[in-house]
């Protein structure tokens, strides 16, 4: 089944570190090629996804 429910930031960082996990563990280059290619389209989701949080969950120092 599908879940069409937009991820969360923790997600698709998740997401991330799972693809890069794989991606160094694997020997066969031409899967790690894929695992990659899907993991540069994860780092720019994630990218997107946080440009378009509000400022406010910034936090400042002064």
């Amino acid at each position: 089944m599908f879940d069409n429910t937009p991820l969360e930031l923790d997600e698709i960082i998740d997401q991330c570190r799972a693809l890069a996990y794989a991606a160094l563990n694997i020997t066969d280059w031409e899967v790690r090629e894929i695992l990659l290619f899907v993991l540069q389209e994860r780092i720019d989701h994630l990218y997107r996804t946080r440009q378009e949080e509000p400022e406010e969950a910034e936090v400042h120092h002064v």
